[in-house]
């Protein structure tokens, strides 16, 4: 899919000349609304398409430039990809041209192109003074030496030159990717009769086709794409920079307002708690205090709540840049990085702006090591995120990360940052602490116990600094990659061996020589022992290496005088027998017999019918 879609945002005061602007560039009058006839201004947001070519596709978003309609102002800019500031000059810059300007820096909308309209309602004399000025404003700021296009919507002056400009400028920007999880925040939601719900908004990431399954965030309901259109064109297919409306099927109206936002990915959650790193504003002229009510706008939403600081107890005008937290009246859909606009509640103040750091926050202290976290988490890239979660949250499935890039979650596994076993994700540090603390455990083990040929694979997790479940999958891992072995249930460094001494091989030849002599009618196992040897390990020893079968906690038999001993009593009994028999082949007590008998049970070589016992 090689063709570019884009999406360009005016902004500027009323009556600038925004709409009119648009229906030069594109002879699309954006004001539909009944009111915004009468009132001669936009009070919803505007949209026309400007160039619908092979290979380029551009539409148009005409914001309100009243200050009462500044929230869809924001939301109008919060999807765009190039901006026109607009001012006119018959009025020059004005204080809704000052605020829209910081709406635009604080979003990070820094692609801007200037355009100076009603040109032909001045004379020279004032349009260099509003240029003079203009300059004055602009100076210090992001947009200090940014070209500015002279226009006339009506006589269509300068029209052409911009429109050129226009096509320029976006050849040199980044369309926005069409690859990873479907981002579309709703603008407008409405019901047509006999379609349904119908929402609009542009595609921020990813793309979109008729059919597709997709979730409703905030709520986290399931609707299904019944049909898409641009522009009023049906189409199979919208991308990231797109604008769309989209036919929903099994949606109620009610669950789509604006501040919605639809997603293909079925594991994300919408937050109600979110860190943040906020610019404050030039405009902001009055302090306030910890907790106060704040109006947050991020995507198309408005969100009411509160704000935390954790370095102080107000926030005064003379700030910079500040970290924070903002609890909020309703969950919201954000991501990492997301920008957004902070506004006082009432009075109604541009507070600042910037960027989410963490979209499901926790509680923090109230101190300055708090300030080094968020710091820290600020400048985080998407790869630097996804890691730090990883490690907190060793194990996590790929299921359970909100909102990730499957692109960079491949890169990391790729080059190991990240170890994927099964469906469970874990950091290269944290799998390179647990093998350690595995290795430190089993030459402890291997020092302490040489005749063992290893350690019990579930004593062996439960002294690691795991959970079980982590501390098993880890050590199959492990297993599975031959960084350590297993033999039945015990596990063994790699590089251990049980290597006896001479003076160990005599003895265990004389112990089994005994306990061979011995058959079936073995003494206590203490009885070959002397009293200063370890005889635990060495009955472990025995048992792992297959040279002894214990029949009771003090009787052990040789294997081959136990399999001999099957051997004769299957001989000479017929599919089933009794005691008694076993007794008689055997020349055994009901000492030996019993236990004797009770291990072939256990070994499956027979069964218990009540007083009889079948051979299997």
């Amino acid at each position: 899919m090689n063709k570019q879609h884009y999406t360009i945002g005016l902004a500027g005061h009323i009556d600038h000349g925004k709409t009119e602007l648009v229906k030069a560039l594109t002879n699309v009058d954006t004001d539909r609304l009944k009111e915004e006839k009468e009132r001669k201004i936009s009070i919803e947001l505007g949209y026309a398409p400007l160039i619908n070519e092979d290979n380029l596709n551009v539409s148009i978003i005409d914001v309100p430039g009243h200050e009462k309609f500044i929230r869809q102002m924001i939301s109008g800019v919060s999807s765009i990809d190039l901006s026109l500031l607009v001012i006119a000059a018959n009025e020059g810059v004005m204080p809704q041209t000052l605020e829209h300007m910081e709406i635009l820096n604080h979003l990070g909308l820094h692609d801007v192109m200037i355009v100076l309209t009603k040109i032909d309602q001045v004379d020279e004399e004032l349009l260099t003074m509003v240029r003079e000025d203009l300059n004055d404003t602009l100076t210090g700021t992001f947009l200090e030496g940014q070209s500015c296009f002279e226009v006339d919507s009506v006589s269509k002056k300068g029209i052409s030159q911009l429109n050129e400009a226009i096509l320029n400028k976006l050849k040199s920007l980044n369309s926005r990717p069409t690859e990873g999880h479907l981002v579309l925040p709703v603008d407008q939601s409405f019901h047509l009769h006999g379609i349904g719900t119908i929402i609009r908004g542009t595609v921020t990431q990813g793309s979109l086709r008729v059919g597709e399954k997709i979730y409703l965030l905030p709520n986290g309901s399931k609707a299904q794409v019944k049909g898409l259109h641009h522009f009023n064109q049906p189409v199979n297919e919208v991308f990231a920079g797109q604008r769309a409306a989209v036919a929903l099927n099994n949606v109620d109206l009610a669950d789509v307002n604006r501040g919605a936002v639809l997603t293909n990915y079925a594991n994300t959650t919408a937050s109600s708690r979110i860190d943040i790193e906020l610019n404050v504003s030039f405009l902001f002229n009055s302090s306030i205090k910890q907790r106060a009510p704040i109006k947050l706008h991020t995507g198309t939403s408005e969100i009411y709540g509160k704000v935390i600081f954790f370095d102080r107890n107000r926030l005064e005008p003379d700030e910079d840049v500040i970290y924070a937290q903002l609890v909020l009246d309703q969950p919201i859909y954000v991501l990492k990085d997301q920008r957004f606009i902070l506004r006082r509640a009432t009075p109604v103040e541009l507070i600042g702006g910037g960027k989410v750091i963490e979209p499901f926050a926790n509680k923090h202290s109230h101190n300055q090591k708090t300030i080094e976290l968020l710091k820290q988490k600020a400048v985080f890239s998407e790869a630097d995120y996804l890691l730090d979660i990883i490690e907190k949250e060793p194990g996590i499935t790929e299921d359970q990360l909100h909102e990730m890039s499957d692109q960079i979650l491949m890169q990391l596994i790729s080059t190991q940052h990240i170890i994927k076993i099964d469906q469970h994700l874990y950091s290269k540090t944290y799998i390179t602490k647990v093998k350690e603390e595995i290795t430190d455990t089993l030459n402890q083990f291997h020092k302490e116990h040489p005749l063992l040929i290893g350690m019990n694979k579930s004593e062996l997790s439960s002294q690691i600094s795991t959970s079980a479940r982590e501390g098993k999958i880890i050590l199959d891992y492990l297993i599975s990659t031959g960084y350590i072995e297993q033999e039945h249930y015990f596990v063994k460094s790699k590089e251990f061996k049980v290597k006896l001494t001479n003076e160990q091989t005599q003895f265990l030849n004389e112990l089994l020589k005994n306990l061979s002599s011995d058959g079936l009618k073995v003494n206590s196992i203490d009885h070959y022992f002397d009293d200063k040897m370890d005889k635990q390990d060495w009955i472990e020893f025995l048992i792992q290496q297959q040279y002894i079968v214990q029949l009771t906690s003090e009787l052990y038999v040789e294997k081959e005088a136990f399999h001999e001993g099957i051997s004769l009593l299957k001989r000479s009994t017929q599919e089933t027998f009794e005691v008694k028999e076993a007794k008689e082949t055997l020349g055994l007590s009901r000492k030996y017999v019993i236990p004797f008998l009770e291990k072939l049970d256990k070994s499956k070589y027979t069964i218990r019918l009540d007083q009889k016992r079948k051979w299997i």
